[in-house]
């Protein structure tokens, strides 16, 4: 249990310095440092879900954390998911577990120790287009939806992930989303970094 306590201890360390460094604002208002992004205020930054995944049989131990945003339909839902995130962070750890257990079992069997390992970094952010203005420099809002036409979709930062384990994972948790907040809460789930460790192995 010792040993344990303290690889727990050393992933905990660890981690803390593959988290993502961009800045959001999760009000929706303030400003970032120069040279930092600033997130629209429709995005939540989760709590970094870190789970652990054992082959009792085969004596191996994996560790996983996860940085995870949410991309909400409305900034007026921050507060609902605030609310409910420690549920949802649970649904999430249960989809990890599942998710990943296969994968732990190939990895323990099929790759040699010392190269079992998973690290993902979500592709750049874009960047918000620039707003359109009038001849006097002012900011031209989009009417179309007052003349009966389809409004435009609200900017999204976040480039599609060529990753297809991680596609596949935010997909799985999009549906957990939808199941546990409601459908039309969360419309898109964002996997920002992923990584693991084998402590066994060392």
């Amino acid at each position: 249990m010792l040993r344990f306590v303290v690889f727990g201890a050393m992933f905990v360390a660890s981690v803390l310095m593959v988290s993502v460094p961009v800045a959001y604002a999760s009000s929706g208002e303030g400003k970032a440092e120069s040279g930092e992004a600033v997130l629209p205020g429709n995005v939540f930054k989760l709590d970094k879900v870190v789970t652990t995944i054992v082959l009792p049989e085969d004596h191996v131990m994996r560790q996983i954390a996860a940085d995870i945003w949410l991309e909400l339909a409305s900034q007026e839902h921050r507060g609902l998911v605030s609310h409910i995130q420690p549920k949802l962070l649970n649904a999430f750890l249960r989809d990890f577990q599942r998710y990943f257990y296969r994968d732990t079992k190939y990895r323990a069997e099929k790759v040699e120790k010392g190269n079992r390992g998973f690290h993902y970094e979500a592709p750049p952010l874009l960047t918000p287009p620039k707003p359109k203005l009038d001849e006097d420099g002012k900011e031209v809002h989009d009417e179309s939806a007052k003349d009966g036409e389809e409004a435009k979709p609200e900017f999204s930062p976040f480039q599609p992930t060529t990753n297809q384990v991680i596609a596949v994972l935010q997909a799985r948790l999009l549906a957990t989303c939808n199941r546990v907040l409601g459908e039309n809460i969360v419309k898109s789930v964002q996997v920002r970094g992923l990584f693991d460790q084998w402590p066994n192995e060392r």
